[in-house]
């Protein structure tokens, strides 16, 4: 499926993003949260909503090293707006 993917997903977008069921992607997700990959953000256990916060910090250490001229913000201040470091 082509698309914008949302960093933050709950098992009904999940599942809609992937086209299967509720039930298979609320169990991979328990998967996935078990091991690490996904932390749930929200409270409850109804529309628990999750993220991926590994894949999140790469694709900020990536942004930042696309700010600077030299692709290290140590050696060369950005050049735009970059997040912080968490």
């Amino acid at each position: 499926m082509i698309g914008v993917r949302p960093p933050i997903a709950t098992a009904a977008t999940g599942a809609n993003l992937i086209g299967r069921s509720f039930q298979s992607t609320n169990r991979a997700i328990g998967r996935l949260a078990v091991v690490g990959i996904l932390a749930q953000i929200s409270a409850g256990r109804r529309n628990r909503a999750f993220e991926a916060p590994v894949l999140i910090e790469q694709f900020e250490a990536f942004e930042r090293r696309l700010a600077s001229a030299e692709g290290d913000m140590r050696i060369a201040p950005p050049t735009r707006p970059v997040p912080r470091r968490a």
